[in-house]
């Protein structure tokens, strides 16, 4: 019960972070729907409590999980101890510790990316190909340009991950936008890290085409497939039925002779 309100509230914050956009600078270099999550006394910290003080068996198990939950607690330890320099009379050393903090903060907001998507069931599929697919939505000619702009973004995203990219179809637009377009990308848990991307973009800017510098907002939407993995089936003849039927009746000259409808029936499935 209690991994399930957990995974909730982790979903709660990925979709807030995902509908309202970068966020804030904020103090702990995190989000402020990251930082409630990540609150002491919450049902995060009690469970990442209860890892790190479970048994061998558990512990090897979520040994990642773990691992970062403990080097998270360091950090945190270390930054409160830093930010205790701050009230130093030393300028030289108060510069340095602020300088410190920054690095501190950024490497919590990491580490608590991190454990997020640890907390994140993992699916057969992880290691999988995938199929992006991207379409143009609501907008016009500007949906198109936006388009064209993440269809970019993905097959930079790849060459920089090492994968391998492979446009399959693309439809463009008079301008220069994308209508349409799809691509087979390959590599190292590829599906894992693209998974959710896919659903509904949009973009709030003043477009090339508009002569009144007005806001226009203009929706794309990306899917994204796993590619099945290939299986070698082999069926023996012994294990299926066939059964064959033929009309009866008056007819052409056919119609008693050749056998019409055909039933293969795998006999230990019954299907």
């Amino acid at each position: 019960m209690m991994r399930t309100r957990l995974l909730w509230n982790v979903a709660r914050c990925l979709w807030t972070r995902r509908a309202l956009g970068p966020a804030r600078r904020h103090r702990s270099g995190g989000s402020p729907q990251l930082e409630e999550l990540f609150a002491r006394g919450g049902p995060l910290r009690t469970y990442l409590e209860r890892q790190a003080g479970s048994g061998p068996h558990v512990r090897a198990r979520g040994s990642e999980l773990v691992a970062a939950a403990r080097l998270l607690s360091d950090k945190e330890q270390e930054l409160r101890e830093t930010e205790r320099l701050l009230q130093d009379e030393n300028e030289d050393l108060r510069k340095l510790a602020e300088n410190e903090i920054t690095s501190c903060q950024k490497e919590i907001a990491q580490l608590k990316h991190q454990i997020i998507l640890l907390l994140v069931p993992s699916e057969e599929t992880d290691e999988n190909d995938l199929i992006l697919e991207v379409t143009a939505g609501v907008g016009g000619q500007e949906a198109m340009l936006f388009t064209a702009e993440m269809f970019d973004m993905y097959q930079q995203y790849a060459a920089f991950k090492r994968w391998h990219f492979e446009i399959l179809e693309y439809f463009p637009s008079e301008i220069g936008g994308l209508r349409h377009a799809s691509a087979s990308i390959g590599g190292s848990e590829t599906y894992k890290h693209m998974k959710f991307e896919g659903g509904v973009h949009r973009v709030q800017r003043v477009p090339k085409t508009e002569k009144q510098g007005r806001i226009h907002t203009s929706t794309m939407t990306v899917a994204i497939l796993p590619q099945p993995t290939e299986i070698n089936l082999v069926i023996n003849p012994k294990d299926l039925r066939i059964d064959t039927k033929r009309a009866s009746g008056a007819g052409g000259q056919h119609v008693n002779t050749t056998d019409s409808a055909v039933r293969i029936v795998h006999l230990p499935t019954e299907s």
